[in-house]
């Protein structure tokens, strides 16, 4: 079912509202969720690849120590093609509600 907020934005006409609308319904209904960190520990390999906790990763942001909701949001805009990163948009096409959470709790709990 479709929010107040999504249908505005499809009866306004634009995608971009419609997809941001959509994103911040999804990202709102993640953040409600018991996210467990052991299970955000053990997706997170693939994040490590790229993004390591030293930061000196070739221009690629470090994630460790970020508040959830910043993650959930980044996450889910990939997701959605709000952002554009070939490889993002890859690794988080695969993903959940409950591995977004999971992942965002994990890196929220990191030391940068």
């Amino acid at each position: 079912m479709a929010s107040l907020a999504a249908m505005t934005a499809v009866a306004s006409g634009t995608e971009e509202d419609s997809l941001r609308a959509e994103a911040d319904e999804r990202v709102a209904a993640i953040l409600k969720l018991s996210p467990d960190p052991a299970y955000g520990a053990y997706l997170a390999g693939d994040c490590a690849t790229c993004h390591r906790a030293s930061g000196g990763s070739d221009g690629i942001p470090p994630i460790a120590g970020l508040p959830a909701d910043y993650t959930v949001n980044a996450l889910i805009e990939y997701k959605l093609g709000i952002r554009e990163n070939e490889v993002m948009v890859v690794r988080v096409a695969r993903l959940g509600d409950a591995e977004i959470a999971a992942l965002a709790a994990h890196f929220a709990d990191q030391k940068p």
